[in-house]
């Protein structure tokens, strides 16, 4: 079902060239889109939730586990990932009613809702394919696999990461993206071996590896921390990390009081 998009968001859109997500079904926010009245990240059973009431709520099935503590307080609200890594609820454009308030470099961030319903903003970004951005038809459908490897997790076959058509994965031992419905490979590593598997190291280095032996690596590497690499609505592979804020749905967080943190602009996604 369409959700009609307020003036005031419209706006927002033409002014500062801010996005919805590619799907209300997604789980991961990039910097310079937004979530609108109405529109959730979903993982299982957990959704984030932008509520028309101006609130901004996690669920777990259909009991809240925290919330912002926005409700009532404006019109035309929204949610918004900022290039500094922020995350804000806002009304009429500019009015910020609610702020994770961390900030860090300019960059290009992106927030996670996790399987265990925990939400993480990551960034900036540290490394992305080299393939070339694919475009077509805006598919609203929803996500129900994954697409996010997290740090110190291993990509073995026959797992892959899946966005839709967009597949991560190995043929024998070079990991490839392809396009299922095309049947296209998009990018690949050209690794040979009898066996191997992906992993995405604590310093945010993304290795190709048979054995302990490393056979291909993004050559990216940062301080160690928590990252993950997502497999995007474009068909490429990008790294964020280190981790700069988390909520985990288990936090004493109902009785919050909501933040008003300085405004500030969003700037024009350049994905």
């Amino acid at each position: 079902m369409a959700i009609p998009i307020p003036l005031a968001l419209l706006t927002l859109s033409a002014t500062f060239g801010l996005l919805p997500p590619h799907t209300t079904a997604d789980h991961v926010l990039y910097t310079g889109e937004v979530l609108m009245a109405g529109q959730n990240l979903t993982n299982g059973q957990y959704r984030l939730a932008m509520q028309s009431d101006c609130d901004l709520v996690l669920y777990e099935g259909e009991t809240p586990t925290w919330k912002a503590n926005t409700a009532g307080k404006g019109n035309d609200c929204y949610l918004g990932l900022k290039h500094s890594g922020e995350l804000v609820v806002r009304r009429n454009v500019h009015y910020t009613l609610w702020s994770s308030s961390n900030k860090s470099r300019k960059g290009k961030y992106a927030l996670v809702l996790d399987h265990h319903g925990k939400l993480g903003i990551y960034g900036q970004r540290r490394w992305a394919s080299n393939n070339q951005k694919e475009t077509g038809i805006l598919d609203r459908s929803v996500v129900s696999t994954e697409y996010v490897l997290y740090s110190g997790e291993r990509l073995s076959p026959p797992k892959k990461l899946k966005y839709k058509n967009y597949e991560l994965g190995f043929k024998k031992c070079n990991l490839v993206i392809s396009d299922s419905r095309t049947g296209k490979l998009l990018w690949q590593t050209s690794t040979e071996a009898n066996s191997c598997y992906a992993q995405l190291e604590a310093d945010g280095e993304l290795t190709v590896k048979h054995r302990n032996n490393r056979l291909w690596s993004s050559n990216k590497k940062s301080e160690d921390g928590a990252y993950i690499a997502v497999l995007r609505f474009d068909g490429r592979l990008n790294v964020f990390g280190p981790s700069i804020w988390s909520l985990d749905r288990t936090a004493d967080s109902l009785l919050a009081e909501p933040s008003f943190p300085p405004t500030g602009d969003f700037m024009a996604s350049s994905e």
